[in-house]
Formats: structure tokens, C-alpha cells, sequence
């Protein structure tokens, strides 16, 4: 179906939303597309726009669209879903979803760590680390940031100078054989801050995820804080007997 046949028993609001589920099936809209306003679409099919807001309710509430205050109405995307036990990076992860991946060192810099990553690095106040905010976009959109902290020890093992460089060590680190990791996660709301990074709105829900790295002496060498987006991203754990 592409029109509306308006000699046909079928409401034409259930005829509009075949159209726009073909759109979407078809993908003629893809995840992510803004689709046309309320008002192009009653033009477009010489419907009231009670016909078409009843549609766009419809397809909302079924999870094939979402409405962003200000922006528009869009094709919902499929969360991101990463397995860390299949031992592939996060960021292949989303290109296997068909969507563009993307690291990018937001800063770095020595700095007193907060009293939390003191506890997990076994440091006291007055050991500075390392740190990195990083941030990971599926095409361009950002979806996770991670608060990366380094001891003096571990930074000054490495010669990397460019950020791409330094992306590779941190990404090899939990990889490192004899090494431990400890991931722990928690549902949590948004603050301000994390809102401003992830481009939504504060007390979103987000995901929390700790993972801490030790080395063959029981010496915590990384702590990495995350959080991400909970409409946009998902982790799955498979376990075999």
C-alpha cells in the first residue's frame, strides 16, 4: 500500500500507518531519520491531522518511532548491544550493527583522582594518576563516555604520544595477559554533567558500568567509569557450561 484509498473500509489512519511501516520495513527511512512533520504528512495525503497524529501515536507507542522534544519525530534505532565475553571491542561491536563507530580523547591530564578511584587504585590523596574522558558515537551521535585513570607507574610505561596511540594502549590493557577484570554495572539517572555529554536530557536513564583491571602481582593498573545511554545501548553477558 502507498496511498490512501478512501473508498475502502480499512481507517485511514491504519492505511496511513501501513504506508509509513513500509517506509520503515522497506527502509526507505532508516534508523535515525527524521521522517516529515505532522503537517507534511497531512499534506502529502490529504488527511486531518488527527488521522495523522493518531498514526504517529500508534507507531510511537509500538517503539518504530520516537519523538524528540524540539527536533522532530524519528525512526527509533535498535540498541547497541555489546557482549565484553566474546572479547571484542565495543566499538566493532556497532560497526557490526551497521553503524559507524567513533573514539574520541575529550582531555587528558595528571590530576588528583576523586576519592573513589583513590579506593580502587589503592592510592592515597596525595598520588596524582593519569586521566582521560573519552567519548564513543555510533554515526555521530554520542552514546557512552568513559572516565579513564591511569597510575604514574602504568602511564609512564608507554611512548604513545597521539591520541591514537594512547586509544590503542587503553583499549589493550584489559586484554593483557595474566590481567583480571572486574566489571560491575548499575542502572542509574543522568546528572547534569553526563546529560550535557550524552546529549540528553538530565535524569535519563543511563547505564553504569565499573571495570577495574588488575595485573598478575593483584596491582590495579586501570579503572575506567563509564556510563551510557540507556535508550541506545545494551550489555549482554553469554556464559557457556
Amino acid at each position: 500500500m502507498s496511498t490512501i484509498d478512501r473508498s475502502s473500509p480499512i481507517p485511514l489512519y491504519y492505511q496511513l500507518k501501513q504506508i509509513l511501516l513500509g517506509k520503515i520495513n522497506q527502509r526507505d527511512w532508516k534508523p535515525g531519520d527524521l521522517i516529515p512533520s505532522e503537517l507534511e504528512l497531512q499534506e502529502a495525503y490529504g488527511l486531518s491531522r488527527t488521522t495523522v497524529r493518531q498514526t504517529l501515536s500508534e507507531l510511537t507507542f509500538e517503539g518504530h518511532l520516537e519523538r524528540q522534544r524540539g527536533r522532530g519525530t524519528f525512526v527509533k534505532q535498535n540498541k547497541i548491544t555489546h557482549d565484553p565475553a566474546a572479547g571484542m571491542p565495543l566499538s566493532e561491536y556497532i560497526v557490526q550493527q551497521g553503524l559507524e563507530a567513533h573514539w574520541q580523547i575529550i582531555s587528558k591530564d595528571w590530576v588528583f583522582p576523586p576519592e573513589q578511584a583513590q579506593t580502587e587504585l589503592n592510592l592515597d590523596e596525595n598520588n596524582r594518576v593519569f586521566h582521560f574522558q573519552l567519548q564513543l558515537s555510533a554515526n555521530n551521535e554520542p552514546i557512552g563516555v568513559h572516565q579513564i585513570y591511569l597510575p604514574v607507574s602504568v602511564a609512564e610505561q608507554t611512548d604513545a604520544q597521539t591520541d591514537e596511540a594512547w586509544l590503542s594502549y587503553l583499549r589493550q590493557m584489559p586484554s593483557r595477559q595474566g590481567c583480571t577484570v572486574v566489571r560491575t554495572m548499575e542502572a542509574g539517572l543522568a546528572t547534569a554533567e553526563q546529560a550535557e555529554w550524552l546529549q540528553i536530557e538530565p535524569d535519563s536513564p543511563i547505564l553504569l558500568i565499573n571495570i577495574k583491571v588488575i595485573d598478575e602481582r593483584n596491582e590495579p593498573i586501570q579503572l575506567i567509569e563509564a556510563c551510557f545511554r540507556g535508550d541506545r545501548f545494551k550489555y549482554q553477558i553469554t556464559m557457556t557450561n
